[in-house]
């Protein structure tokens, strides 16, 4: 342990096994205990059950924002201009353009797939 470094403890200065074999000097070295530099967190304060919400609704809520809202965004402005055919409502054309959608991007991995299994 000479060429390491210690933070703290006893050792022989001369570095013999006991006291039997010509033993040495024994140094204690003391030092500050190591500086833990963690930093605690503002969640750190959040109780887990509302972490674990946050954890799962956030992900979810990016999702529906990039899939949901652009074909709600589209439905609603079809509806403004009165190009909805009667009986349809907002709901009915953003539920039909997100499976829409759903169903173009299937489709394209599956070509895509297709493609790389010919070559």
């Amino acid at each position: 342990m000479r060429g390491n470094y210690r933070g703290g403890g006893i050792e022989r200065l001369d570095g013999a096994v006991s006291r039997a074999e010509g033993g040495g000097d024994i140094r204690i070295i003391v030092s500050a205990p190591p500086v833990d530099d963690t930093r605690e967190r503002a969640l750190s304060y959040v109780p887990w059950p509302i972490k674990l919400v946050m954890k799962l609704v956030l992900p979810v809520g990016v999702l529906l924002g990039i899939v949901v809202l652009p074909n709600y965004l589209d439905c609603r402005h079809q509806h403004d201009v009165g190009m909805f055919f009667h009986g349809m409502t907002v709901a009915a054309c953003t539920r039909q353009s997100v499976y829409g959608q759903i169903g173009a991007t299937q489709k394209r991995f599956e070509e895509i797939a297709r493609a790389i299994a010919v070559h």
